[in-house]
Order: structure tokens, then C-alpha cells, then sequence
């Protein structure tokens, strides 16, 4: 067995939940670290940042095909989405929203001050392309926070705390950082991968952070 690396590999991975590549590209992502954790025992910590693909859409979200027709004429394009993520179990089997994530990334952001950032991420994109819940929803919100046991939800999904910095956060994404598409992944702050690359690819990405 490897010996363990002296720190362990850092990635930033910029993602919305509105963007069904991303689902793919975190389910992707996932299964590269349990693999690499498990031949290195060198740790891989993960840390989620805010990108919102598409600012205009509707506050209260936007039902899938109608979002779709107005933006590309039809959801003809999710055909190789949906293909691609059978390939690691994805069914994308009731996807009926295209949500607005403001409020979805600022409960990210109050669940990562309790380091529960990536199970917050991952129960969201599970409701939004699994179980056809409207994430834009307030009430949607809650049930997240209070499955992940979050102090202070509810009072923090009614202010508005939290928008300054996702939005912030988004502006510098787009602007300083140059990222114009998500997923997008820096590891150890030293190379870059952008998309849902498949896991042998995140995988030796890991590999060459740890030589």
C-alpha cells in the first residue's frame, strides 16, 4: 500500500445545481476519491463554490420544459446527458424544474460552516433531478437543512444573508477567475480540469497531485 501523502490533496470545485453536468461531474468526482483514498489513504477535501449559470432565471423557478424551449428551442440536448450518466447510475428520473440557486448556494454556504457543505450539494442536485423537487422553494430549502440538521435555518433562508457573498462569489468566478462553464475543478491550486470528466480521468488528475 501507498504510503499516505504528508497533507492532504485540496480541490475548489465551482458547480450550480441548475447544471445537470455538474450532478454528473460530482457523482464522477466522488467515486475518483473513494478510489484514491483507498489505494493512497491520502485524503482529498473538497471545497464547493458558488457559480449560478443563468442569473434571469425566474425566482420562484422555471418548470424543465418550458425553461428549455425558451432557452434552446427544445430539451432535445439532455438526450447524451441522460446517456452519459446512466453510465455511473444517473436517471435523472423526475427532473421537472430548472430552478433559480440563489437561495440553494446560500444554504450551501450555511452548511459548510458546519462542514456539511458537499452533503448539502448532494441532497440538492438528488431533489432536483431525482426527485423532481423545485429547489427555488423555500419549503424545499428547509427540509433540506432540517434533514441535515442545521442550526438557525430557517431564520437564516428567510433574511438575506448569504447573497452578498454568492453573488460575490459568482461575479469573481466569471471575471477574475476567467470560468465561463461548470463543473470546474482546481486541485492543489495548481492545475485545472473543466466538465464531467470521467472518473479514470479524475483519477490520474488525483494521482499526479499526490507524485
Amino acid at each position: 500500500m501507498a504510503a499516505p501523502a504528508t497533507s492532504p490533496i485540496t480541490i475548489d470545485a465551482w458547480s450550480d445545481v441548475a447544471c445537470p453536468w455538474c450532478y454528473v461531474g460530482k457523482t464522477r468526482l466522488d467515486l475518483a476519491i473513494k478510489n484514491i483514498e483507498a489505494k493512497t489513504q491520502t485524503p482529498v477535501a473538497v471545497k464547493w463554490h458558488p457559480y449560478m449559470i443563468d442569473r434571469k432565471t425566474k425566482t420562484e423557478g422555471e418548470e424543465y420544459l418550458a425553461y428549455n424551449r425558451r432557452r434552446w428551442g427544445s430539451d432535445g440536448w439532455t438526450h447524451d446527458l441522460r446517456r452519459s450518466g446512466a453510465k455511473n447510475g444517473l436517471k435523472f428520473a423526475n427532473w421537472r424544474w430548472w430552478p433559480n440557486t440563489l437561495n440553494a448556494h446560500r444554504l450551501i454556504l450555511l452548511a459548510d460552516t458546519y462542514g456539511k457543505g458537499a452533503d448539502a450539494k448532494q441532497l440538492l442536485l438528488l431533489k432536483t433531478y431525482e426527485e423532481g423537487a423545485n429547489v427555488s422553494d423555500v419549503d424545499v430549502l428547509w427540509s433540506v437543512a432540517n434533514e441535515l440538521g442545521l442550526p438557525g435555518a430557517d431564520e437564516y433562508l428567510k433574511s438575506d444573508r448569504g447573497t452578498e457573498e454568492v453573488l460575490a462569489q459568482d461575479a469573481v468566478a466569471k471575471s477574475k477567475l476567467g470560468i465561463h462553464s461548470v463543473p470546474h475543478f482546481r486541485i492543489n491550486n495548481m492545475f485545472t480540469l473543466s466538465g464531467a470528466q470521467d472518473v479514470a480521468t479524475f483519477e490520474a488528475a488525483l494521482s499526479k497531485a499526490i507524485s
